[in-house]
């Protein structure tokens, strides 16, 4: 019995047929025929039995596919940990990012990534905080964007930046507004809002309380492109980072407010894998998220910040 024979009977005892076992490995059928016939052969035991729709492992069939996926498993897991000891810059590196980092963060990270390491592949996934968060627990990033540390036995998180969500709406709307915008006020404006954006309602909803307000106009929507265009028609306020409607305020069609709310800016962290156990192709992915999230904190192009600061060091230096 050698691994390879294990490999293919594994691969049609899972599918239950030869066509589709066929094209998961990329191998023909004939081939994989012709092990699995050596396999029973060798072992003198019949391991498939065919019917209708394909074939079926017998009972010692399913004996020993159980044996061939943890002998299949533990391999993979060998191979996955020797690898992160290669010097090398190859390989597939997932990464879960919010909306605004869509729009300011990935474009310079794939540029900057195939400049630098062309081996790498980079995939993004999309989504909000929970989004990426149910993500990230089912395995299908190897990086995300949180607004809360992540510290385990495999993964740990760094502090990238500090961002502000603000109140972002048409030019027209803005300009008679304070900014700091009041709350009381904000409660009375006509706004859009992501029904994602548990964070940034709680946060609200705790100032209307305080001053006992609550919403006066507001629409909830799960699409961004239907809250943007509510803003560039002239018609809502959304409540946002600057970085996610960044294009629309470098080209005139958005304005941006504070909301007069403490704490209500948060830490952008990036979790990954222990740094003792990153690939070469990790590091280096989460070596150019850092440089990048830097570079744009010292241009100040998105209003992001150094994860270290906070509001109140703002408004302490503005009365100092």
């Amino acid at each position: 019995m050698d691994f390879r024979q294990l490999k293919y009977f594994h691969a049609v005892a899972k599918h239950e047929s030869l066509t589709a076992a066929s094209e998961a490995l990329n191998v023909t059928q004939p081939a994989i025929g012709q092990q699995v016939r050596k396999l029973e052969a060798e072992l003198g035991l019949k391991l498939l039995t065919r019917h209708s729709r394909g074939m079926r492992p017998t009972s010692v069939g399913k004996i020993l596919f159980q044996r061939a996926e943890d002998i299949l498993g533990a391999v993979e897991s060998t191979r996955r940990e020797l690898s992160r000891h290669r010097n090398t810059s190859e390989g597939t590196v997932r990464i879960g990012v919010t909306p605004s980092l869509s729009r300011v963060l990935v474009p310079r990270l794939m540029e900057l990534g195939f400049d630098r390491h062309p081996g790498i592949t980079l995939l993004f996934n999309q989504g909000f905080p929970a989004d990426l968060e149910s993500m990230w627990e089912a395995g299908e990033c190897d990086f995300a964007f949180f607004d809360r540390d992540i510290e385990t036995d495999e993964s740990e998180s760094l502090p990238v930046y500090n961002e502000r969500l603000c109140l972002i709406g048409p030019p027209s709307l803005c300009a008679p507004l304070p900014d700091p915008v009041p709350i009381v006020d904000v409660a009375e404006l006509p706004v859009v809002l992501d029904v994602r954006s548990i964070w940034a309602r709680e946060q609200l909803e705790r100032g209307f309380r305080k001053t006992r307000s609550k919403w006066a106009d507001l629409i909830e929507c799960s699409s961004i492109e239907i809250r943007r265009e509510y803003l560039v028609r002239g018609r809502r306020f959304c409540v946002a980072p600057i970085a996610q409607f960044n294009d629309e305020i470098a080209a005139g069609l958005a304005a941006h407010r504070n909301i007069d709310l403490p704490c209500f800016d948060r830490t952008v962290h990036l979790a990954g894998p222990r740094v003792e156990k990153m690939t070469e192709a990790q590091r280096n992915i989460r070596t150019l998220v850092v440089e990048i999230a830097d570079d744009l904190i010292r241009n100040a192009s998105v209003a992001w910040q150094p994860p270290e600061w906070t509001s109140s060091e703002s408004s302490n230096s503005s009365t100092s």
